[in-house]
């Protein structure tokens, strides 16, 4: 759960210069002090106030409140600051159940109640709608959000970068916001008690075999240990490392490869552990003593997997995978479906509301068992599945091949013999499809975080199915999208039903339907 929000710093007593006045804010510089009242949260789960006219993002504060802050950065419209003294507390404002959240940047709104929590990410949906919409709040038909009974310990997966500690300890965690310091967080409180686990035998293992770890500041390099840090050097094979010389980990000075991340996914339901190592280059170090330690440790694991990745990049995968031991893939179920998941497969990180997602996407296409549908974004074929039963026919359109091969392979062993899996991009096969008399009823997109591609916007408007379901992460990309297709008349919005599946993040998923408006319904050449 990687994010690039800046610093969450603790309030701090106020000091220096009194609040500048309004009159004064164009004259702003850093360091100057204002008071504002926070109105809403920003999509990174920081409290968004205004100054003269000009918005000011300020992490930690929550609506409600208002707050003596200290500005950080001045931007022709915008401002940055910090809290330096709050004045009125809102009475949603929780103590943080994690230890380590002033520091990782996993969560960012362990401070805001639950409660409080889900009613400003309805707030981000409205806010997003009518900014990029042009929808007001009255006019949005918005349903209640769905939370969580229990919003803890819900992450079935964990991708953890690797590190050593100042004393030569073996870290995995997450980087400190807005920093590359590493944050150990092995114990993280919303991770499912499974993961943590493994997390923390893996961590014990790396230390007791002195495997080499990437560089947590420089992505892809080597440490290089000064000599005066007491380690001596270890030859094999022509290459170079250096080993504690109290034994433990060690760090690559030259070696051509070190682990750089660990990725442990387990089921909730079979408790299968999936394991899965990234280094820097093509050896998984000391790979049969690893594998032996880890059978050893961890009899649930079901797979142990080697990924490549040297690249000076933020992307947590290489291109190359393998299967060092143990089975290709792992199994999960959601409901009453099975999916066997590769390492790289993408799987949904919280099971339980998951259910409730497709269930609402299930719901939002009105099928009735003879309409075609088409899941725009298919991935290993989840939604396809939980819409086939209800439909005529289901096809599910993806642009990686070995995901289009774990979705047929997960239809079959569902038995579900009505859902057919295509390796493209849908913006080219729908338009195709539509040419040789197949137009579906209903289309499901679930696209990454950027949104629909722009020309499977265009395509949905010539082929134009009766019903349109986005499954959205993004409010403010799906409500840009949505603009597109509501433009002319040509859909209408029918609802929008939020969905809570990361508490204690700005992060909220939303089910969204669209019917053919009056327009769509007039013949469009393709």
């Amino acid at each position: 759960m990687a994010k690039t929000n800046p610093p969450r710093p603790r309030p701090r007593p106020a000091s220096g210069p009194a609040p500048v006045s309004a009159a004064d804010a164009d004259k702003l510089n850093p360091g100057d002090t204002v008071v504002v009242t926070i109105k809403r949260l920003g999509i990174n789960g920081e409290g968004v106030g205004y100054y003269k006219k000009k918005a000011i993002f300020v992490n930690g504060a929550l609506p409600g409140e208002v707050v003596r802050v200290r500005v950080a950065k001045v931007e022709p419209r915008l401002l940055y600051g910090e809290a330096v003294k709050t004045e009125k507390r809102s009475p949603d404002r929780a103590k943080p159940f994690c230890a380590w959240y002033d520091d990782c940047g996993g969560c960012s709104l362990q401070h805001l109640a639950y409660e409080g929590q889900l009613r400003e990410k309805e707030s981000l949906v409205r806010e997003a709608f009518a900014r990029y919409a042009g929808i007001e709040a009255d006019a949005l038909p918005l349903a209640p959000i769905v939370g969580m009974d229990e919003p803890r310990a819900y992450r079935n997966k964990a991708q953890l970068q690797l590190g050593l500690g100042p004393n030569r300890e073996v870290l995995a965690g997450l980087y400190a916001s807005g920093s590359r310091r590493l944050v150990d967080i092995a114990g993280c409180p919303v991770q499912r008690t499974a993961v943590n686990d493994v997390m923390q035998t893996v961590k014990r293992i790396v230390q007791s075999l002195g495997l080499p770890l990437a560089d947590a500041s420089g992505y892809g390099r080597a440490l290089e240990t000064a000599p005066e840090d007491g380690e001596f050097a270890v030859r094999s094979g022509g290459r170079t490392a250096e080993r504690n010389a109290r034994g433990g980990a060690r760090t690559a000075r030259r070696g051509p490869s070190a682990l750089r991340t660990v990725v442990a996914r387990a089921a909730a339901s079979t408790g299968e552990t999936q394991l899965t190592f990234v280094t820097t280059g093509a050896e998984l170090p000391s790979e049969r003593a690893l594998v032996a330690e880890l059978r050893r440790a961890l009899p649930n694991v079901v797979s142990i997997a080697h990924n490549v990745n040297g690249e000076d990049t933020p992307l947590v995968f290489g291109e190359k995978t393998r299967i060092v031991w143990g089975a290709e893939r792992m199994k999960e179920t959601l409901g009453d479906l099975t999916f066997e998941l590769s390492p790289r497969a993408f799987f949904q990180l919280n099971p339980s509301q998951t259910v409730r997602l497709y269930e609402r996407a299930r719901a939002a296409a009105a099928l009735t068992g003879g309409e075609t549908a088409v899941d725009a974004y298919c991935g290993v074929g989840t939604i396809s599945l939980w819409l086939a039963r209800a439909a005529g026919e289901v096809r599910g359109i993806e642009a990686v091949p070995e995901a289009v091969e774990d979705a047929r392979r997960n239809a079959a062993a569902n038995g579900v013999d009505n859902a057919s899996f295509h390796v493209g991009l849908s913006e080219e096969l729908l338009p195709r499809w539509a040419e040789s008399g197949f137009r579906p009823d209903v289309v499901v997109v679930d696209p990454p975080r950027s949104g629909c591609d722009r020309r499977l916007l265009d395509a949905l408007r010539r082929v134009r199915p009766k019903r349109i379901v986005y499954v959205s992460c993004n409010p403010s990309t799906l409500a840009k999208d949505a603009a597109a297709l509501l433009a002319g008349g040509a859909y209408r919005l029918a609802s929008v039903e939020p969905v809570d599946m990361f508490p204690h993040t700005a992060h909220v998923e939303c089910v969204v339907a669209f019917d053919r408006g009056a327009e769509g319904n007039r013949h469009i050449s393709l």
